[in-house]
């Protein structure tokens, strides 16, 4: 047995000097010349930040009247944008369902209500808890300000760069959860 170790220990000190000797020493007389910038030579680029789609959605507060692009409000990178109408029967189980994900994903999750620009309504009842908006213009594949069907239920994701969900019509609140919870 005894045998056995001495070849594994020279084995080892034989192995580890090979390794050690393809290390090359740096010279200390050999310094490198130092660097210089050259002002012609090209800059490395910049990245810009990704432009939001919550960008390109440009919205006016019913109260204040201030016009201003969506991303303003969707301080998160999650938002959940519910667009509601006086004469849809529907709205008002929509609402419900949003304010009880707000509770659930409160600081998580940016939430909105849009009206159409000629069917702006006051919600009291919601008014505190949910920022309602009246939508001025969106990006052509969203078409906001042109929705018949409600209600209307967009999230977009990944900084409000992508279309997670554009759903029409009221699904049982754990749809939304299990959806706003993977993301």
């Amino acid at each position: 047995m005894n045998k056995y170790l001495i070849l594994y220990f020279l084995f080892c000190v034989f192995f580890n000097a090979a390794a050690c000797s393809s290390i090359e020493t740096k010279k200390e007389n050999d310094p490198k010349p130092p660097q210089t910038v050259d002002e012609n030579e090209p800059k490395p680029l910049e990245l810009k930040k990704k432009k939001s789609i919550a960008d390109d959605i440009i919205v006016r507060d019913i109260y204040s009247n201030e016009e201003y692009p969506l991303s303003r409000i969707a301080t998160h990178g999650i938002v959940f944008i519910e667009l509601s109408a006086s004469w849809c029967k529907a709205c008002p189980e929509m609402k419900a369902t949003t304010t009880k994900l707000l509770g659930y994903f409160e600081g998580k999750v940016s939430f909105v209500r849009l009206y159409q620009p000629d069917d702006i309504q006051e919600d009291k009842e919601y008014r505190d808890v949910v920022p309602e908006m009246v939508i001025v213009s969106s990006p052509a594949e969203l078409a906001l300000e042109k929705t018949e069907a409600m209600p209307r239920v967009i999230v977009l994701s990944g900084s409000a760069s992508e279309i997670s969900l554009d759903s029409t019509g009221v699904y049982p609140i754990l749809y939304y959860y299990g959806l706003l919870s993977d993301l």
